[in-house]
């Protein structure tokens, strides 16, 4: 990526952030200009020189530059892309950010139950649409710091509500993404749908996400009470695996350390049920409408654990191409795990050596974008539909890639591509081996950038 190439992305997301003043946005972009071209290097690594790396060190320690301010552009610009989609999806999840071998940062907190343990957490909600896969950007992301004392065991659910909780992550992030969607039209604006893991099944989530009117895709942990009329108790877990069958289906397992990869057939039941409030609240409140559905595995391999998930959804349940979108709008879910895959490790935020949590906040927010960069070439890799790499890559990238493995074709696909770095990152690429990982994948693209730089050099010197 040249140096042109590398300034115009980095203008298109973060030209428009909200830093308080011009030339604390240009700052940003120039830091961005210089990270996107090697993610993981260390600061005045990446820098033109002294001077812009003592500018970056000030960008991300200025009281008046702010992890929200620093996401604002890329934020406005994801709900650009989501325009006119059908559906898109809102995929949260929270990842720990550990910092426990730098003991001089200020303002860190306990990350674990493990002495000394140290860092601060992130909540994402990240844009993908179901239809094609694609990663449109980062919708929301909010950073906190635990204290350091636990709240005692016997703290009473009034007691609890009246203090910040870190279950409140997942409705606010889709509060805040409703006012987002709320400045696009009638016309132009997608049907949302929340897409979280098992710790999302919270209640509250359940009535804030039924109250903004999106719809909602999580996996359920809680053998919640049912509303109903009859005598016996029902709950949601247990009611759902008497349902009847409503659609089979074929997922493709991947491989794991000591498994090889394998095709599970699976089958879906189906049941709408209303869920009353949790006990903890002592049942106060409405039911909410919600549909569950259970896919299983039919067939597991002798000694393997099946398949079994447990979803809530407040989408359509009606016909077996409606229950099949919902499992695919939960497999999507894995995407928001490699981002912050991509975050750690392909741009080395854990091994930053900043000063203080809001330093590490602000490159967390630099790094976020650079890592959802990177994301669309993979997902545009698995896509079912074959896209050119010329999308994702640029000429030059394609060039120098092409000259480093003879065997690809510059007009070949981004899953050609993707494997072609991956093999030059160490991946093996045997039968079997499955999709490459992040750490293969960052470490084949940091050296296709420099051999992009070798390339390019001479061109820039002698034009």
């Amino acid at each position: 990526m040249t140096r042109y190439e590398a300034g115009a992305w980095a203008l298109s997301e973060f030209g428009a952030a909200d830093l308080g003043h011009a030339s604390r946005t240009k700052r940003a972009v120039r830091a961005a200009t210089s990270l996107v071209q090697n993610p993981a290097g260390s600061i005045p690594k990446v820098a033109e020189d002294a001077h812009q790396a003592k500018g970056i060190y000030r960008l991300l320690s200025n009281c008046e530059v702010n992890h929200d301010g620093l996401l604002s552009g890329h934020i406005a610009k994801t709900v650009e892309r989501c325009r006119n989609r059908r559906v898109v999806l809102v995929v949260q999840d929270t990842t720990t950010l550990s910092y426990t071998g730098h003991t001089t940062v200020r303002g860190l907190g306990p990350v674990n139950d493990q002495a000394g343990a140290s860092g601060f957490l992130a909540h994402t909600a990240l844009a993908v649409c179901p239809e094609t896969s694609d990663v449109l950007g980062v919708l929301d992301q909010q950073v906190w710091v635990r204290e350091p004392r636990k709240v005692t065991a016997g703290e009473s659910c009034r007691a609890r509500k009246k203090r910040p909780r870190e279950s409140q992550h997942w409705p606010v992030a889709q509060r805040r993404v409703s006012e987002l969607f709320s400045t696009l039209d009638a016309a132009t604006k997608p049907h949302v749908v929340a897409v979280f893991d098992r710790e999302g099944d919270i209640f509250e989530a359940f009535e804030t996400i039924s109250e903004i009117g999106h719809g909602l895709v999580i996996r359920a942990v809680h053998n919640r009470l049912l509303a109903g009329e009859k005598e016996d108790k029902q709950y949601s877990l247990d009611a759902v695996k008497l349902a009847p069958i409503k659609a089979h289906y074929q997922v493709d397992v991947p491989a794991r350390p000591g498994r090889a990869a394998r095709g599970a057939a699976m089958e879906v039941r189906t049941l709408p049920v209303r869920v009353q409030p949790p006990k903890n609240r002592d049942r106060q409140g409405k039911p909410v409408a919600l549909n569950m559905v259970l896919a299983t595995e039919t067939q597991p391999p002798e000694g393997i654990e099946p398949l079994c998930w447990y979803l809530v959804t407040r989408e359509p349940i009606e016909t077996a191409a409606d229950v099949l979108a919902i499992v695919h709008m939960y497999e999507l879910r894995w995407t928001i795990e490699e981002l912050h895959m991509g975050i750690k490790t392909g741009c080395a935020t854990e091994e930053r050596q900043l000063e203080t949590q809001h330093a590490l906040a602000n490159f967390l927010a630099l790094a976020t974008i650079i890592a959802w960069q990177m994301l669309c070439l993979r997902q545009a890799a698995r896509a079912t539909s074959p896209k050119p790499a010329a999308q994702f890559l640029t000429r030059s990238q394609l060039v120098v890639l092409c000259g480093l493995r003879p065997r690809l074709k510059s007009d070949c696909t981004a899953a050609e591509a993707l494997r072609a770095i991956a093999v030059m990152g160490g991946f093996m690429g045997r039968k079997g081996d499955g999709n490459p990982g992040w750490r293969t994948l960052w470490a084949g693209f940091e050296k296709l950038l420099m051999a992009e730089k070798g390339f390019l050099l001479p061109h820039a010197k002698f034009g």
